[in-house]
């Protein structure tokens, strides 16, 4: 798969990726480009420089830019 904006490559996020992408959620280092909480998720497709995620809900991807979460500094 590959990020709709820049057509990067994406990679799905370990289990240690999204802790830590969760844990920027609640830290305020991670927010979505539209200002809007991010719903709850199970898993993520990472940037190659993780600073960009896309979410997983239910084996979903989300691939929607403006839903996708933009972090402060790489996971």
């Amino acid at each position: 798969l590959a990020d709709p904006e820049t057509h990067e490559p994406l990679a799905v996020a370990t289990s240690d990726e999204v802790a830590a992408l969760k844990s920027a959620i609640q830290q305020g280092k991670a927010r979505r480009r539209d200002g809007k909480a991010p719903a709850e998720f199970d898993g993520a497709l990472l940037s190659q420089g993780k600073k960009v995620a896309y979410l997983i809900a239910g084996g979903i991807p989300n691939l929607l830019v403006d839903e996708r979460l933009e972090l402060s500094a790489s996971l």
